[in-house]
């Protein structure tokens, strides 16, 4: 299968995988406010939260260790240097296993017993749900370390870009959520401790599936004794992923400080509306989150392969085809926000229409260069990026507890991250135009600009029904459709060069062609 084609396959299966769960997390998360309450709901996202740490540092292996991977596919895809890719790739898998199988251990003896405490005497929880949140919390925990151990495996995936696969597995896991969670709604009770239960389920059966069929798929899945102690190598992953977490730390922090911060200033009840909203971003970034999981391996593998030239290309389309996927389900979600949550949540947490408007928009500027972030990890030299980084993210706690002490509602902490996001963006622009000679210019003029003046015309179309019709499903209908078709349309003429408009039509026909031979 040619690069191009395992592009294509990858994003049609990622996207139809991200519009499926799309779809069913507008009535998932309804059915789980409805089941479990605001209160509980607040705490599921709340307590689950204390094991971001793990599950963040888990990420951050994760991203080395299919970074590396990618390196020496690259490497394998060139004749002359085939084999010696092949066996290196086979080195960093050994490497791999052992750093999955001792840190997990060594994270959760020391995070497990700090998580019990902060369930038991730090957060704002009422009496009676203490012990149903320290199982939440439990459960949580099996789930992170299952995930890391799976790590090597799950990464060759991605490396290899066997990333249609592995939408089966969500595909089914989707429904099966969406089951449970409808027959949670029909049979009231007391649900958070099992609902933990059920999701631990959901993540961990995959995982087992996913470990035993990397090790019969991938002949890069195959143990070298004697490199699973390469202090060379465990170095040169610890040397990324120690410049990696101080970026992503912000993140982290961010995230979860924010939350602990709502919750001390506001309650539960504000958790349940930033609860709400970080939903609707991550729905959001599912679409262009699963071109961009297209994307990243296949640009790790130009550079690995000394291709940079289809490096830079490939990140410039990742940041185009970001923006667009984003702005296909955030226009129109936006313009009909207020009715959304009504209709969606019936009674939806205070404050959860602002706090959902200030994640959309801050979605779209973080996917803006979200190209220049894969041109620069692919390449490797990520200290000084991912120090400005994650100093940036990191201010997003100091300025937002400053509006909270001042009295300022929680809109203010929305404010707070999008303006960090925003500096974020412009620094990854900066940092690839000086690591890997990506052109600010070119992407100013031949994507944001395009893109930009398509929102602008998308947005003003879609307040056409506005001054047509009442409120209602009708309004929301023809509101997403006019949008649609505006950028749709917009896209094609505006946005996408002529090269990639052949692709498509290419692709499209080759489709309609064996649609018409089957028949």
């Amino acid at each position: 299968m040619t690069p191009n084609r395992r592009i294509f396959l990858n994003i049609a299966a990622t996207y139809g995988r991200s519009l499926y769960a799309l779809v069913l997390g507008l009535f998932t998360a309804r059915w789980a406010l409805m089941a479990l309450g605001q209160v509980d709901f607040g705490l599921m996202g709340t307590v689950g939260g204390l094991v971001a740490f793990i599950s963040f540092f888990n990420g951050l292996i994760a991203t080395a260790v299919a970074r590396f991977y990618a390196v020496s596919i690259g490497k394998a895809s060139v004749p002359e240097t085939a084999q010696d890719g092949l066996d290196d790739c086979r080195k960093w898998f050994s490497t791999a296993v052992l750093v999955h199988t001792v840190v997990p251990t060594a994270l959760m003896l020391v995070g497990y017993p700090i998580g019990i405490w902060c369930v038991k005497s730090f957060l704002t929880i009422p009496a009676d749900r203490v012990a149903d949140c320290v199982w939440v919390f439990r459960f949580v925990c099996i789930t992170c370390l299952l995930s890391m151990v799976s790590v090597p495996v799950n990464a060759m995936y991605q490396a290899k870009q066997y990333i249609a696969e592995l939408t089966v597995y969500s595909f089914a896991t989707t429904s099966l959520n969406a089951l449970f969670l409808y027959y949670m709604v029909t049979h009231p009770g007391v649900w958070l401790a099992r609902y933990a239960f059920w999701t631990c389920c959901l993540a961990v059966i995959p995982q087992l599936i996913i470990f035993a069929r990397g090790f019969a798929l991938f002949r890069e899945c195959r143990l070298i004794p004697g490199e699973c102690l390469s202090l060379k190598r465990i170095c040169k992953m610890l040397y990324f992923v120690g410049w990696w977490a101080i970026g992503q730390g912000g993140g982290l922090l961010r995230s979860q400080g924010i939350q602990m911060l709502v919750n001390k200033y506001f309650g539960p009840k504000a958790n349940a509306a930033m609860s709400v909203a970080t939903g609707v971003n991550s729905h959001t970034m599912t679409l262009s989150g699963a071109m961009t999981g297209a994307f990243q391996p296949a640009i790790v593998s130009a550079y690995g392969a000394g291709d940079v030239e289809r490096m830079q290309s490939l990140a410039y389309r990742a940041c185009k085809f970001a923006m667009l996927f984003v702005l296909v389900f955030s226009v129109p979600l936006g313009l009909e926000l207020r009715e959304i949550l009504r209709v969606w949540l019936v009674n939806p947490p205070t404050a959860s229409y602002g706090l959902c408007l200030v994640m959309l928009v801050m979605t779209v500027i973080d996917q803006s260069s979200v190209g220049h972030m894969l041109a620069v990890n692919a390449r490797g030299r990520i200290a000084k990026y991912q120090s400005l980084l994650g100093g940036a993210l990191v201010m997003t706690l100091p300025i937002a507890w400053l509006f909270c002490a001042m009295g300022c509602n929680v809109h203010y902490v929305g404010f707070s991250m999008l303006a960090t996001m925003a500096f974020c963006a412009w620094g990854r622009v900066w940092f690839a135009r000086n690591l890997v000679n990506m052109s600010v210019r070119h992407w100013l003029m031949k994507i944001v600009a395009p893109v930009f003046v398509l929102a602008v015309a998308s947005v003003s179309a879609g307040f056409a029904p506005r001054l047509l019709m009442g409120d209602g499903l009708p309004r929301i209908f023809a509101t997403s459709a006019v949008c649609e078709v505006v950028l749709l349309v917009g896209a094609w003429k505006l946005v996408l060069d002529r090269s990639e408009r052949e692709y498509i039509q290419c692709r499209f026909m080759r489709i309609v062609k064996r649609g018409v031979g089957d028949a």
